[in-house]
């Protein structure tokens, strides 16, 4: 069964608006940027047998992809994650992947071990795998085929897939990763970093985040 994983991401310039009490708007893209790579490298690295695609309305986005030989979905404007979702996922089924594995570009903490457990675990033809974040949205969703439920991401989305799962008779499991869990969202969420990932916000104009957030001070 071939599987893809699809990565949605915005315009660097308008990613992490939650995060705009805390952070400048340089910051917060220096930072959406420096996840985004991470995440390539990541899959690059320990998942080059499986093909990326992200899709996405920027081309620094793109060129950063294909940097990285990710295909990519370019969208003509941006309207929102579903959409951009079931544009990448049309695309994918257009190329021949069965399975495709969706996830943000903002995980901060990428475990070998649980993304092994993720990608390797039997799955039927016809399923659903919902990760849920720790505010009950979805960190990762493997579903085969990709487009075998309906996509709502939001608002206590990881409910939302399991039950459009549900009610189409289609194979489901709840899978839940202590470190695919926790992405980089909002100020609090900043506490929550092992000090092996603070490189992340190491920019030049980030130096502060490390001496003021990360030590718990919000």
């Amino acid at each position: 069964m071939s599987l893809c994983i699809l990565i949605p991401m915005k315009n660097p310039e308008y990613s992490k608006q939650r995060l705009a009490a805390v952070l400048a708007p340089k910051e917060r893209e220096a930072l959406a940027l420096n996840l985004f790579n991470n995440t390539l490298r990541f899959l690059k690295r320990h998942f080059p047998q499986v093909p990326v695609i992200v899709v996405t309305p920027s081309q620094t986005i793109a060129n950063i992809a294909q940097r990285f030989a990710a295909k990519v979905v370019l969208e003509p404007n941006a309207a929102g994650l579903n959409c951009a979702v079931s544009r990448g996922t049309k695309m994918s089924i257009s190329w021949g992947y069965s399975a495709q594995l969706l996830i943000p570009a903002d995980i901060v903490e990428l475990d070998v071990t649980e993304f092994e457990q993720l990608i390797n675990s039997p799955r039927a033809a016809c399923s659903v795998t919902v990760c849920p974040s720790r505010d009950g949205g979805t960190n990762a969703l493997l579903s085969s085929p990709p487009d075998v439920v309906e996509f709502q991401f939001g608002t206590r989305s990881s409910a939302l897939h399991l039950n459009s799962a549900k009610e189409r008779q289609v194979q489901w499991r709840e899978l839940k990763l202590e470190k695919i869990a926790l992405d980089l969202d909002t100020a609090e969420d900043l506490v929550q970093l092992d000090s092996a990932f603070v490189s992340l916000l190491k920019q030049p104009s980030m130096t502060h985040l490390s001496n003021e957030y990360l030590r718990g001070a919000i």
